[in-house]
């Protein structure tokens, strides 16, 4: 059973693609990124399309915010198709963390990077997880650090990183992941049944 479309509420992005880099945006092809230990330390750089080759893959520092509004639902977005794991329902917002960056540093930049939001979104870290998802020749191998944000202000969703985006509630989530696992990231399942 899908979630009654009269219950979500959705943002498009829009189909026009600019591909001009947001400020602190980095190509993916040059993007340096944290590996971590067991515990989500901190340790070295490496470049991010190596540690995203499933015969190279080491585990990676990353963070996911969950932006929840004051009315109880959370900001969720239908991830941009020409993204890995992409056309499938993602989380509010999230990334790798880059050189002199903190989990929460980088997670302001994917709120302004993806959500288009240029304030600074206060957080409130919950839990963390690991996990490993294999997408063909690439694997996702990363310690994912969750953050829920509160935020009621308005959102331009990047088309380079979102098709739209959309309110729900948590048992909405918690009905739509379960039941939709092949179109929700596998990040998001992880996070929401967390929740």
């Amino acid at each position: 059973m899908e979630v009654s479309s009269s219950r979500i509420t959705e943002i498009s992005s829009g189909k026009a693609s600019s591909r001009k880099l947001m400020e602190g945006s980095t190509p993916s092809s040059r993007e340096m990124i944290y590996t971590v230990d067991e515990f989500g330390n901190l340790l070295a750089l490496e470049s991010r399309e190596t540690l995203h080759f499933a015969r190279s893959s080491k585990r990676h520092a990353a963070v996911i915010g969950m932006i929840q509004r004051s009315d109880g639902s959370y900001v969720v977005q239908w991830r941009a198709a020409n993204k890995l794991g992409g056309s499938r329902l993602d989380v509010s917002a999230t990334t790798h963390v880059r050189e002199n960056e903190t989990y929460e540093k980088a997670l302001q930049r994917s709120f302004g990077n993806e959500l288009r939001i240029n304030v600074k979104v206060p957080l409130k870290h919950v839990f963390d997880f690991r996990y490993e998802e294999e997408l063909g020749e690439r694997k996702e191998n990363e310690y994912c650090k969750v953050y829920i944000g509160s935020y009621d202000g308005p959102y331009d969703p990047n088309p380079d990183e979102i098709d739209s985006i959309k309110f729900m509630g948590l048992q909405e989530l918690k009905e739509f992941v379960r039941k939709n696992q092949a179109k929700s990231t596998k990040w998001l399942r992880e996070t929401v049944m967390r929740m």
